[in-house]
């Protein structure tokens, strides 16, 4: 258990040398992946055979919950992700078999399709609220999941997905393929992170999910209705779709709706479709988005931890509904979004009704400076 000082502060334990290795070791294989992404997306366009058309950052934390007081924030269930993706205006292979399109260039008329293919690496991280379980005795802290928790796990993995772009249509073909377990780095980066700012080292990783390899394929249809100005600028749109996936990382099927409004809304997948509406123009609005999925396996929750040499498992629910909400805001070839997002109950002992997080969203749209 970890005890707190007779100042009520909790004590900070040391990591130890190999933990604390691995946790800047996978410090530091996240700051160059991060590093990396943002060079190639400042390289200029004139010097590649294909130009680079976007590059995407994005952080989701439930400490960035930002719209709550910093007392009543959420510690745990999904806690932290992070996703570094490109974008190119190719499709090698699998492009030969939509004959009626080639990669975009941001040229494209309003009938016209294209191609792009993107790439990313994401990391995302599962704990059990941390401060929700209490010992006997007082001001203590259960250091170890109880039955009804659901399991410490990490999720690494990458991701290939194939576009098929229109004005008022985006059909995407989705692989990912990862790891679970130490070698997805999420412990380290947590203890890491926590150490760097001098936080209590988060107990219980040893129960996490162990090592194992998983993939998934994925379908996903996106349409969009747009409410142009008397300008032609988009003041709102309306964006359903819904996904399929299947495999034995994740198998579900979610249909959505988002509403955007705002001053000059910006397409939000096709770069020719952002060229002609003024790649130069300022632009900022508000977003809003309901999700009801149907879940037949996830393996963050399905996998069972051991403890003490015993198995625990939690009974996952089969409809999930989310809403999220937020503000973004363009200016050139940058977009930064600012989103929210509440998750209903995962699994039936889920102490935390409604899970929220956080997300920021960074996007550098290399293709509008053509």
């Amino acid at each position: 258990m970890i005890r707190r000082t007779s100042t009520g502060r909790i004590r900070s334990p040391q990591l130890s040398s190999q933990t604390a290795r691995r946790a800047m070791i996978a410090l530091r294989a996240a700051a160059l992946a991060l590093s990396m992404a943002l060079s190639i997306a400042w390289i200029p366009a004139a010097g590649l055979a294909q130009a680079v058309p976007g590059t995407l950052v994005q952080g989701e934390n439930d400490a960035l919950d930002y719209w709550l007081p910093q007392k009543e924030r959420p510690d745990g269930e999904y806690t932290n992700g992070i996703r570094v993706s490109l974008t190119r205006s190719v499709a090698p292979l699998w492009g030969r078999l939509v004959r009626s399109a080639l990669g975009c260039t941001g040229r494209e008329t309003g009938r016209q399709r294209c191609l792009t293919t993107e790439f990313a690496i994401a990391q995302q991280m599962y704990t059990p609220e941390p401060l929700s379980h209490r010992a006997p005795e007082p001001d203590s802290v259960i250091s170890a999941p109880v039955p009804g928790d659901r399991p410490f796990a990490g999720w690494l993995h990458g991701d290939v997905t194939a576009n098929i772009i229109s004005e008022r249509r985006l059909t995407s073909f989705g692989v990912v393929a990862g790891i679970t377990g130490r070698e997805s780095g999420a412990e380290a980066v947590q203890k890491g992170f926590h150490h760097i700012i001098n936080q209590v080292d988060p107990p219980g990783w040893r129960y996490q999910l162990g090592f194992h390899p998983a993939a998934s394929l994925s379908y996903t249809d996106h349409l969009r209705f747009a409410f142009p100005d008397r300008s032609g600028h988009d003041i709102a749109d309306l964006l359903p779709t819904w996904s399929a996936q299947a495999g034995n990382a994740r198998t579900d099927a979610y249909g959505e709706v988002v509403a955007r409004a705002g001053y000059h809304v910006s397409h939000p997948w096709s770069p020719a479709a952002r060229a002609r509406a003024g790649a130069r123009d300022f632009g900022i609005w508000l977003y809003g988005g309901i999700r009801e999925t149907l879940v037949a396996y996830d393996q963050t929750l399905d996998r069972s931890y051991t403890k003490n040499d015993s198995s625990f498992s939690v009974s996952r629910k089969p409809s999930v509904f989310s809403y999220t909400f937020g503000i973004a805001a363009r200016r050139h070839s940058l977009t930064l979004t600012l989103g929210g997002t509440h998750v209903s109950r995962e699994y039936e002992t889920e102490e935390v009704p409604n899970h929220s997080y956080g997300t920021i969203t960074v996007t550098v749209d290399r293709g509008l400076e053509r």
